[in-house]
């Protein structure tokens, strides 16, 4: 086997100090390192997003590098010969392996692993000594990834497995993966437990030496649409952003974060897809970590919003352009020191790695093992089989194992997850006036597992349903008991029923957890003093929103009034409100006389003509080959069509053209302003009106006026993304 590619290597790397070669100083960041173990998996160019994890090529080993320099000794740990002469040869004469981890004694390695193209990926322990592997007895017919060891011998996972009954898995808004989720498992493969859900994926989760855990969340909500590093307990609970969210990111998705010291991290910066999930190296430190005494620790000083970070490799890009000849990517990072610029033990290729261009010749990217003197920007090779990838190096050494760190329950919550604020007027993203929220929405949030099409609308959002709205309390509390495992979604709301503010990103609990935070996006690193049992929402109690309500029964298909409506439904919430009380005017025929616009394919010269027409007519929108879908004309009205498909397609729109319900943003669409909604909480009276001394629309016209609730539905269709689908009109749900 080759172990080095030396393509543009320069001879200055085989003379640095520290290569760690025979007859050389091995004083250097390997020095104390005995072996290395090395995932070989045969090359490939199928991995889809950065978040994608069933790509299947069989071949893979775990091996072990002694010493771990280039000229080492190269010995294949799994599957090992023995095994393969044995009587499990057949198990794994074909296996693939997407990741492992050493346990803290050095004795052990789980794996994940997958032995044929009809299975799935399991959980194995592979004991050094003797070479034996042990099959964790876990849901054959689900994935589980990205294993590492926990203290008090546990592992924890991510997995496309799910516990919520009559459920199934979300599938990510773009290549339609099943989502993965975090869970944890005993060593002897008794008790697993799967953790809350997100709305898409929750992937590379990595043990921290505070005992807690790092993991990537893919946060998807309309135009959030990136990878963010997020950090929670050993439980998987208390879940809080970590770095990314809060423009501290420097690029689009962080992932594959490893620990340098506490407080700072190694990370791939890179783009959400066609990077084969590999990018450049960032150095993230989360703020402060000296404490008054001058000790480092963690300390109270750490938070998102103080976030800095260090682009490690400058030419590397970060997006998802093609990398330049001897500038490649890389795909992963282990730092062995803490010095200001670390050694790393990296995975690296060299060439574009990216896929489009890869594809196109052919080609697959070939990382190779390196160590990276980042002071320097020198790559010194380790090992690179050109036939596989080298990734994820890591030290055969014993580690201290964290403690063990665990969270609260209330078991008074009888399954049910507790979630609030102590203020919500304590916030970092917008000031607001006193006595300006009326309450908190919650929403849930799900996908097209639930036998929905691809599109739940042409804005980009995934499915939403109002669970209930909470008063806020005086003092700014509020508090609610909602459904556990399922992806949450906050908006602070007006007496009118309008969102003032959207929390940008879904969140979940446990069962019997309770995630109470100090207000609005608060400062996170201020620490808010407040006795709960002085809190005005303590004292009223919790809001009840379906906390123990069945998946199926969580929709409400045919009553839409403001207490009653969960999900809009546009051909049952609100086209027959349309039909009855606007059609006569802003029909097909377009008595009211409003200009129309016109969406031209520039290339063909084909074009659609359209204007405002609220019927239930279904609409087919093929411009120049480009497919817009097809929905009813009022919904192509109200929302507009697809902007990111004209946008990607350079479609030209001129004319009149207006979006008549923003989503999200139903105080700032033209529609809602127009009718000039009345109040809704905490009675609903058409006597007052969200734009004091204007005349609603429909009295200006000699018109049939909207009720309350009618007018409701229309600012929760706004402020939940203005979808067509909600679960009350999706045709197949019948068959889940």
């Amino acid at each position: 086997m080759k172990h080095i590619n030396q393509i543009a290597i320069g001879a200055a790397l085989f003379t640095a100090a520290g290569m760690g070669c025979g007859g050389e100083d091995n004083s250097g960041p390997l020095g104390n390192v005995d072996a290395l173990i090395i995932l070989q998996r045969p090359s490939r160019n199928d991995m889809g997003d950065i978040f994608q994890y069933t790509s299947y090529v069989p071949g893979a080993k775990l091996v072990k590098l002694t010493p771990p320099t280039a000229d080492g000794q190269l010995e294949t740990i799994f599957p090992s010969a023995s095994l393969l002469a044995g009587p499990d040869a057949a198990s794994y004469q074909d296996v693939d392996v997407s990741g492992y981890d050493i346990s803290f004694d050095a004795k052990k390695i789980v794996f994940s692993g997958r032995t044929n193209q009809t299975s799935h990926y399991g959980l194995y322990i592979l004991t050094l000594a003797d070479g034996s592997v042990d099959a964790l007895p876990v849901d054959g017919g689900r994935d589980y990834v990205s294993p590492i060891w926990l203290p008090g011998e546990k592992i924890m996972f991510t997995t496309n497995s799910l516990d919520e009954v009559g459920s199934r898995q979300h599938v990510d808004e773009y290549e339609r993966g099943t989502t993965l989720q975090v869970g944890r498992i005993n060593a002897d493969g008794t008790n697993e437990e799967l953790g809350p859900r997100n709305l898409s994926h929750r992937t590379f989760p990595t043990l921290i030496s505070d005992g807690r855990i790092m993991l990537t969340q893919w946060d998807h909500l309309g135009p959030e649409n990136a990878g963010h590093l997020m950090i929670m307990n050993q439980d998987m609970q208390e879940l809080r952003e970590a770095f990314g969210k809060e423009g501290t990111g420097a690029s689009n998705s962080t992932l594959k974060a490893q620990e340098i010291a506490a407080g700072r991290y190694v990370a791939i910066a890179t783009a959400r897809s066609r990077t084969i999930q590999s990018g450049a190296l960032i150095d993230i430190r989360l703020g402060t970590v000296v404490n008054e005494g001058g000790a480092v620790s963690a300390g109270d000083k750490q938070s998102e919003a103080r976030a800095t970070y260090h682009l490690l490799t400058a030419d590397v890009p970060t997006d998802n352009a093609p990398s330049a000849d001897t500038i490649g990517r890389y795909y992963d990072a282990f730092p062995l020191n803490a010095k200001d610029k670390p050694d790393l033990l990296v995975s690296w290729a060299n060439g574009p790695v990216e896929s489009g261009v890869l594809g196109a010749a052919g080609l697959s990217a070939n990382f190779g093992v390196y160590l990276l003197d980042t002071a320097r920007g020198q790559r010194r090779p380790i090992l690179d089989d050109p036939a596989m990838w080298d990734i994820f190096a890591r030290p055969l050494q014993t580690r201290t194992a964290p403690p063990i760190v665990a969270s609260a329950t209330d078991p008074t919550l009888n399954g049910a997850a507790l979630i609030g604020a102590l203020n919500v007027y304590d916030s970092t993203i917008r000031s607001f006036n006193p006595g300006e929220i009326y309450g908190v929405r919650v929403a849930e949030g799900f996908s097209s597992e639930e036998g929905f099409p691809e599109m739940f609308g042409t804005t980009m959002f995934e499915g939403q349903a109002q669970l209930g709205v909470a008063r806020v309390a005086s003092d700014g509390s509020w508090l609610a008991k909602v459904p556990p495992n399922v992806p949450l979604h906050l908006q602070a709301i007006d007496v009118f029923g309008m969102s003032l503010q959207n929390e940008p990103v879904w969140f979940s609990a446990r069962k019997n957890e309770a995630r109470v935070c100090g207000g609005c996006h608060e400062d996170r690193v201020k620490t808010t003093n407040v006795n709960p049992g002085q809190l005005e929402a303590f004292a009223i109690g919790a809001t009840e929103m379906h906390s123990a309500t069945p998946r199926a029964q969580r929709m409400n298909d045919t009553q839409f009034g403001r207490d009653q409506i969960m999900g809009v439904a546009w051909d049952k919430a609100l086209q027959p409100m349309f039909t009855a009380k606007c059609v006569s005017c802003h029909g097909p025929d377009n008595v009211a006389g409003i200009p129309g616009y016109t969406i031209t394919d520039p290339v063909t010269g084909q074009s659609v003509t359209w204007t405002f027409d609220l019927s239930a007519r279904l609409v087919t929108m093929n411009i120049g080959g480009v497919d817009l879908g097809e929905w009813p004309a009022s919904y192509i009205s109200m929302a507009g069509p697809d902007m990111e498909a004209i946008g990607e397609s350079d479609l030209v729109v001129a004319g009149n053209f207006k979006v008549y319900l923003n989503a999200q943003d139903a105080r700032g669409s033209l529609g809602i302003l127009k009718l000039n909604p009345p109040v809704q909480f905490p009675t609903q009276s058409l006597a007052t009106r969200f734009v004091p001394g204007t005349q609603p629309h429909m009295a200006a016209v000699g018109g049939t006026e909207l009720t309350a609730d009618e007018y409701y539905a229309l600012i929760l269709a706004a402020d939940l993304g203005v979808n067509f689908y909600a679960r009350e009109n999706n045709p197949g749900l019948s068959q889940y």
